[in-house]
């Protein structure tokens, strides 16, 4: 009985957790290059080889590798590391400081991605003699694609496979790309993007047809090679569509100045949540950390830097489903002042008060002389520079969210 309970347990805490908002596709290992040190290949030329893959990861695959502070780096690639390691395989396992890396591609002005990025399901399909099957997550093709995704930094997934995906999605919808109905499918994982793959042909002769839907953007071509050749052209494409939408441009906006943003977020009413909520901005890829502005109860306004226009930083902060964007807030509205009743400044004189009145006026020949002053005084000197008024600083483009955590 006490097994049964857990079990009913476990699968009520299960389907719980498939309810809860899923955060981004944080790449873990994205500072970790692993890479087999070929026949004739030099350490250093292994560990530049190596350097370069962590380069083309952050600032892409068509990335500047001439540019005078990227081929500096390049010569002594073991600046960049932060340990040097083996592997499975006879695999070299190299890490790399992340703080090393981004300077180099903030001197060289190049933009970059961060940790998060855009997931991407895969929906595959194997042809054969025998006909076309779905293809297996644990097939030797999608370890393939798995190893080549890691590689080349794409966050590639698989669906479940389960009662629902086979009753949404044949091989034939697979086959032909469907659109309407593989976009349908994806709705129920945590993904930005959907690609359609079939896999055609040998190990020593392997042909890919792709489809990506990226937002909406759709890409599609047609690979050939080895299997391990295929599967690394077919991420490398990948690669590039994630950076054409995602890449975060270089530190400088065109008018020289970093471009700043403020971001009021409702929703976070724990310590938790506001690690959570700098943790996920960290991850952007932005040259500096959050500033706090202000608290109010379980709201938050923050300054961030990002150079980029008010569409790239949504997309961005899109990636962590825990930020949704709401309206902005109506105006509180001003408080009404009674106004004050207007005084009588009229001057009353008495009659026998020893000053005389000259057509409506009070003469002034009796009063002291330092109260009446004297009628060749000159005026008051002007300051001969007036300093013009220094115009009010703009304030930062506010964008308004709500914290699901």
């Amino acid at each position: 009985m006490r097994f049964k309970q857990r079990v009913r347990a476990l699968l009520l805490c299960t389907a719980a957790l498939a309810s809860l908002p899923v955060a981004a596709a944080v790449l873990d290992d994205l500072y970790q290059v692993r890479l087999v040190q070929e026949e004739g290949q030099s350490r250093d030329e292994a560990m530049r080889e190596a350097a370069t893959v962590m380069l083309q990861r952050l600032a892409g695959n068509k990335v500047d590798l001439q540019r005078p502070a990227i081929a500096t780096a390049l010569q002594t690639p073991q600046e960049l590391m932060r340990r040097i390691g083996s592997a499975e395989g006879g695999q070299l396992r190299i890490e790399f400081e992340p703080d090393a890396v981004g300077r180099v591609l903030r001197d060289a002005d190049q933009p970059a991605l961060g940790r998060n990025r855009p997931g991407i399901v895969l929906w595959a399909v194997e042809t054969g003699e025998l006909g076309d099957r779905t293809l297996n997550p644990v097939a030797p093709w999608a370890l393939r694609l798995k190893q080549a995704a890691q590689h080349r930094a794409v966050a590639l997934s698989f669906p479940l496979g389960d009662l629902q995906d086979m009753a949404l999605v044949s091989e034939e919808l697979i086959r032909q790309a469907s659109q309407q109905e593989l976009l349908e499918a994806s709705e129920r994982y945590p993904a930005e993007g959907t690609l359609a793959l079939t896999i055609a042909g040998e190990d020593e002769q392997t042909t890919l047809n792709w489809t990506l839907w990226l937002n909406d953007q759709r890409d599609s071509g047609r690979i050939s090679g080895t299997a391990e050749q295929a599967a690394d052209e077919l991420m490398r494409r990948l690669a590039d569509a994630v950076f054409e939408q995602y890449a975060i441009p270089a530190g400088t906006a065109a008018g020289g100045e970093l471009s700043g943003w403020q971001l009021q977020v409702e929703g976070i009413d724990s310590v938790a949540a506001y690690s959570g909520l700098l943790r996920m901005l960290r991850q952007l890829g932005t040259q500096q950390q959050p500033r706090l502005l202000a608290i109010d109860g379980d709201t938050v306004l923050l300054q961030v830097s990002f150079p980029g226009s008010e569409a790239q930083l949504e997309r961005m902060l899109n990636l962590d489903m825990r930020l949704q964007r709401i309206p902005e807030p109506p105006p509180e509205p001003e408080p009404v002042v009674e106004p004050e009743p207007a005084l009588d400044m009229t001057p009353t004189v008495p009659a026998d008060d020893g000053f005389a009145d000259i057509e409506g006026e009070l003469a002034i020949d009796h009063l002291p002389a330092d109260a009446a002053g004297s009628a060749d005084e000159p005026e008051a000197a002007l300051p001969e520079q007036v300093q013009p008024v220094q115009p009010p600083t703009p304030a930062l483009p506010t964008l308004y969210f709500r914290w699901r955590g």
